[in-house]
């Protein structure tokens, strides 16, 4: 991309070949009309419950898994070494799904970085509790990363956005077969140079996210201190880590879909003005030229009777 990424409303685009109209549409109460090709890179209804299924399932892998796996090895093994071997599968999944697509996960480096700790933790120190709140600790440190992301935090040229307008924008591309990803990336920055509510909405929904895996911490730690038998704590910490993201996804998604049925019918309302103005521009000229043409005629006839031999 020619530009670098800007958070201020003010500046202008650069006009590319693949995206030439750059801020050329009219401006109606506020809400510039987005070029026809630029809407291709607006994941549609399919994309956006493809991508909840995706993250149902990924929920069903990495927090219902290691319950059964924690329950199942408990029975043979020692609570400690139960906890540490029911994380086995996620670090390996994190480990395949980062070879296969050739991408760094965030969430999921900071869960194989969690793994690690364990491991370490298991030789180092044998009390349960404190392993617990070694994988709390991890989701501390994942909902902070996102409400960092809310500060608009400078470096060199690059300016950082919230968390979730990378997660929807990776959404877009990954959906996207007619554009490339630095395409679809061109426009996604136009969309947050221009729309309003657009940021408005990916902020609220990254604050959301946030302190929704911060209160996981809190309550992990205050069910530590309320419960002693390790198998309650296990229990009801990963029953609320699964409640706060199944009603957090549903929420991104319900939401994402509003917004967009929002977007279209502020087009469509934009589009059907352009239309009257369109029309009432012709009716206009026509009305002009017919003027114009009826005064040439005056003015023709004038001439003609100055001319005419008495």
């Amino acid at each position: 991309m020619s530009r670098h990424s800007s958070t201020s409303s003010s500046t202008h685009p650069t006009p590319t070949a693949s995206t030439p109209l750059l801020n050329d549409g009219p401006k109606v109460r506020g809400v510039h009309r987005v070029p026809t090709f630029f809407k291709s890179s607006i994941p549609n209804r399919r994309s956006l419950l493809h991508a909840f299924v995706g993250m149902a399932v990924h929920m069903l892998f990495e927090l219902v898994l290691p319950i059964v796996l924690y329950y199942v090895l408990r029975s043979f093994v020692s609570p400690l070494l139960a906890l540490l071997l029911a994380g086995v599968p996620t670090a390996i999944a994190v480990v395949v799904k980062g070879y296969k697509e050739r991408k760094v996960d965030m969430m999921g480096v900071l869960m194989l970085m969690g793994f690690v700790v364990s491991a370490i933790l298991a030789f180092v120190q044998s009390d349960p509790k404190l392993y617990l709140l070694r994988e709390s600790a991890m989701t501390l440190a994942m909902g902070t990363m996102l409400i960092l992301t809310l500060f608009p935090l400078r470096w060199r040229y690059h300016v950082l956005r919230p968390f979730m307008f990378y997660v929807a924008r990776q959404i877009a591309i990954s959906s996207n077969v007619l554009m490339n990803a630095n395409t679809v990336r061109e426009h996604w920055d136009w969309f947050w140079d221009y729309y309003a509510t657009f940021r408005h909405f990916l902020r609220a929904l990254t604050g959301i996210w946030g302190l929704g895996l911060v209160s996981e911490f809190l309550v992990r730690v205050a069910l530590i201190n309320a419960l002693d038998d390790v198998d309650d704590v296990v229990y009801y910490s990963n029953i609320y880590m699964f409640v706060v993201m199944f009603v957090l996804g549903t929420l991104t998604v319900v939401s994402a879909l509003l917004l967009r049925h929002y977007f279209n019918i502020e087009q469509n309302r934009i589009k059907v003005a352009e239309r009257r103005s369109e029309i009432e521009s012709i009716i206009a000229r026509a009305a002009a030229e017919q003027q114009l043409k009826k005064q040439q005629q005056q003015q023709q006839q004038q001439q003609q009777k100055k001319n005419a031999p008495r």
